[in-house]
């Protein structure tokens, strides 16, 4: 690098990086978002993850100019995140706002773990907690066949427009409870659907990846009510194999209407 030049985005995550492994004060340090999942594109920033110890956190984060716990843009094109242990158990916690960003953990593996600590509880954030599948899986089960009952309802009264939009809000908790079935697995954002499908198959899914994929672009289509119903009606077996059987049965009279592919003719 040029004397005066400044430092590129991949120059900054290396000089990181390097003091991860030489600071005592650093005890885990990760690469996150696209580039920490291998699918980095031009656009792709380093979203850099470290942990430190409690008792140099305060004069580690002045160092650095750090102004919270997260900071997006800390460096052009360096989005940086520093917490201790226990700040970073709690975040991201079940049940939390945060939880949202659980998926950003999956597949992630710390570069520095100097304690053994960090990489298990990355781990643990990149599912569902074993003891909460059950019922994540029972309501959003629940959520889908609502969305199937809303779109038909609406087909049938002659709005196809709201149809579609009912049977699209569908694809969200069809996704979260197919994935929840292999072992607490959560959605991933849109963007990293493809690649999950294919690097990671739902082996128990009764749709191979490309067969999935296009079974929810039907979603997206003029004939949404009966795309969904038909993901509906691959899936019940599953599902209810999976603890479902009550959500099903509460359904009541209403569930042989939805799920019976000549109820839309």
């Amino acid at each position: 690098m040029a004397a005066g030049a400044p430092e590129t985005p991949a120059e900054t995550y290396e000089r990181l990086l390097a003091q991860a492994r030489e600071d005592p004060r650093v005890l885990a340090f990760w690469l996150g978002g696209s580039r920490g999942m291998g699918r980095p594109t031009e656009h792709s920033d380093w979203d850099v993850g470290m942990i430190v110890a409690e008792e140099a956190y305060d004069a580690f984060c002045a160092e650095l100019g750090l102004e919270a716990p997260f900071q997006a843009e800390w460096r052009p094109g360096v989005d940086l995140a520093v917490r201790t242990f226990p700040s970073f158990e709690a975040f991201a916690a079940w049940g939390t706002d945060e939880a949202v960003y659980r998926y950003t953990f999956a597949h992630l593996k710390a570069l520095v773990d100097k304690t053994g600590r960090a990489q298990p509880l990355i781990d643990a954030k990149a599912c569902v907690p074993t003891a909460e599948i059950g019922p994540f899986l029972a309501a959003k089960v629940d959520y889908l066949l609502n969305q199937v009952y809303r779109a038909m309802k609406c087909l049938r009264d002659g709005d196809p427009e709201a149809s579609r939009l009912e049977a699209a809000e569908g694809v969200t908790p069809f996704l979260d409870a197919l994935f929840a079935v292999h072992g607490g697995r959560l959605r991933p954002y849109y963007k990293y659907l493809r690649f999950e499908l294919a690097e990671h198959p739902l082996k128990a899914s009764p749709l191979g990846p490309q067969a999935l994929l296009a079974a929810l672009m039907d979603v997206l289509s003029p004939g949404a009510a009966k795309a969904l119903q038909r993901l509906a009606i691959a899936t019940w077996p599953l599902f209810e194999a999976h603890g479902c059987a009550a959500v099903y049965q509460g359904w009541g009279g209403a569930l042989d209407w939805m799920l019976n592919p000549a109820s839309l003719g």
